[in-house]
């Protein structure tokens, strides 16, 4: 019973999370639609195209393309190629240091990203020198300075894995393999007091180290940039069935490896070093997982090294042709069968992919990792200023954040001790920094401004957590508090979103044309006379060429309806202004709600302020 309970802490301490991590990998982002209308995802598939004398075709169209979904006919919603890198995208990116970077590199366009399991348990020892130089040629001639790799083997960590670009790195693990199939010695502390018992016992426990290992390589292969098409080298001469026994039945399975594979375009390559297949081996299970992730068996060939190469090749020339379905959440595998209607082409792909769980939304955020924590100042929110975030499309995916700050209506302290320059430092969720400047006051109430300084900051920073440190300084410069917070920057890269919507005010008819003509910072408060009138603009995206429809209702503090706004073009491409005077309204609390859409898909935001006399 000791034993058995060692086991699970060793074999599984990662595993068991990883078991649950076989739930399929949350969405990307929510898609949008009516309400009452059947949920719709989005299944996308990497497909290998060749023709009769097994060259890559790079013209197919979405009119090519035939897709079933469980025997149903698929209407085809996009088709993309993905081709060889350029020469320029040969160079070597940044080191990978962090979780962060690890995300921001596998984006770069013509990067690779692939996984090496070198499976010392089951390849024999007279094996070892033809696979070091196999894979070491793989790794140095043929992929680029730009892919990025993880190289494992068993016992390694299962919950720090990171690709890299360290190609020393890479090398010293590859060395470090020697084949083990048959060899019971303990080698670790863990193996001796762990994997022991008769050869049966611990070649049972030998391959659910291995199952859990791919499983967890397959989940954090998926986690990365989901659209591309990933590698997964299983170097391994046989992969047995764990035995599914009382008390491991959480541990990850071969369906769990596929599991995570198919969800998000990981295709498993099986690389077995020997010749023929040895009577009464088990090359099935290793084989079954080639062949439901579009992968392939690499078996009985001459020149390891050689026969590699197309596996590379694999992942510098496919399709990515994505369908919607509306397949309910029930975690059920569903066929997928690909053809294309032009005549000598051979196509090759997943057979298929499992459903995501019914509880997967919930799950899902729960099993992601969550970003180390920064080093500084504690949250510090300061009473001496009103500042306020927007968001709206930046560049490569990220989001412009824009921040302005207004002086408090009643700052403490001295008189002397008036705000009048905030100097900020914006930081990303692994430290770097993103932006650091300083930004003057707007609003109403602001002193005049230190010479030079701008009254907005605006930096694209990547979506998720980021880390904001302001000193608060007087007129001369002297600092008087500080503000450190965290803000969560959204992700706006849905076909259809909103970005958050500024307002500008006009006290004068004077005040209003000319906001309304230029191109003001918008003001952080959100509460304003009966005598003013407001302007309200609002980044509206939609798909390109399909029309986008902006509606704005005010509403009250019950949400009840007052009447429809009018919407208008900005003055600047994907802007929308609403003008609202505040005159015919009672004094009170009121909300803005907007709404975008363009065909079944719908984003909405809103904006809440409140009417003085």
């Amino acid at each position: 019973m000791e034993l058995r309970g060692r086991a699970r802490a060793i074999v599984g301490a990662a595993a068991v999370l990883l078991a649950a991590a076989g739930a399929p990998l949350p969405a990307r982002a929510q898609e949008l639609r009516p309400a009452g209308a059947p949920a719709r995802r989005t299944v996308r598939l990497d497909v290998i195209a060749t023709d009769r004398y097994g060259r890559r075709v790079d013209n197919l169209t979405p009119a090519d393309f035939e897709v079933r979904e469980d025997g149903a006919v698929q209407a085809v919603r996009s088709v993309r190629f993905v081709g060889p890198a350029p020469a320029r995208a040969a160079e070597p990116g940044p080191p990978v240091d962090s979780e962060a970077r690890e995300r921001a590199e596998a984006a770069r366009p013509g990067t690779r990203l692939v996984g090496i399991y070198l499976d010392e348990y089951h390849v024999e020892a007279a094996s070892s020198a033809r696979v070091r130089a196999a894979v070491a040629a793989f790794v140095d001639q043929v992929l680029s300075p730009q892919d990025l790799v993880a190289v494992m083997r068993p016992l390694d960590p299962l919950l720090s894995i990171r690709l890299t670009r360290d190609r020393d790195q890479i090398a010293r693990a590859i060395q470090a393999f020697e084949g083990r199939q048959g060899d019971y010695t303990p080698r670790t502390r863990s193996e001796r007091d762990v994997l022991a018992g008769t050869p049966a016992r611990i070649e049972q426990m030998r391959a659910q180290v291995t199952t859990s290992a791919l499983s967890a390589l397959a989940n954090h292969l998926g986690g990365l940039n989901p659209d591309l098409r990933k590698i997964l080298i299983v170097v391994s001469e046989a992969l047995p069935r764990p035995d599914r026994r009382r008390g491991l039945e959480g541990l990850p399975t071969a369906e769990t490896i596929e599991r995570a594979a198919t969800r998000s375009n990981v295709a498993i390559y099986v690389v077995d070093p020997r010749g023929a297949a040895a009577p009464g081996d088990d090359r099935s299970v290793l084989r079954g997982l080639a062949a439901a992730t579009g992968g392939a068996s690499i078996a009985n060939a001459a020149d390891l090294g050689d026969a590699m190469r197309a596996i590379a090749a694999d992942a510098s020339a496919y399709y990515i042709v994505a369908y919607e379905t509306l397949q309910p959440p029930d975690g059920r595998f569903h066929a997928v069968e690909v053809a294309v209607r032009r005549p000598g082409i051979t196509v090759r792909a997943r057979k298929g992919y499992w459903a995501p769980m019914p509880d997967e939304a919930v799950r899902g955020p729960l099993l992601q990792p969550r970003p180390g924590a920064l080093l500084g100042p504690p949250t510090h929110i300061s009473r001496f200023i009103r500042p306020w975030f927007g968001a709206a499309r930046g560049a490569d995916g990220k989001t412009r954040v824009t921040f302005v700050w207004e002086p408090a209506q009643a700052p403490p302290g001295p008189q002397a001790a008036r705000p009048a320059e905030v100097a900020l430092e914006a930081l990303a969720a692994d430290g770097t920094i993103v932006y650091e400047g300083s930004v003057a006051p707007t609003g109403p109430l602001r002193p005049a401004a230190p010479p030079g300084a701008e009254a907005r900051a605006e930096f694209d920073a990547p979506p998720g957590t980021l880390r904001l440190r302001m000193s608060i300084e007087d007129a001369g410069r002297r600092p008087i508090d500080s503000d450190v917070r965290e803000i969560s920057v959204r992700d706006l890269s849905a076909a259809v979103a909103l970005g958050t919507p500024q307002v500008l005010r006009g006290r004068t008819a004077l005040d209003f044309r000319s906001a309304a003509a230029g191109d003001p910072s918008p003001v952080a408060s959100r509460e304003f006379s009966r005598a003013e009138r407001l302007l309200i603009r609002v980044p509206a995206y939609g798909p390109p060429s399909v029309p986008l429809t902006v509606t704005a209702r005010l509403l009250n503090r019950r949400g009840q309806v007052i009447r429809a706004l009018a919407v208008r073009p900005g003055p600047a491409p994907g802007l929308r202004e609403v003008d609202l005077p505040l005159a015919p309204f009672a004094p009170g609390e009121y909300r803005l709600g907007l709404e975008a859409s363009s065909g079944s898909m719908r984003a909405a935001d809103s904006l809440d302020f409140r009417i003085t006399n």
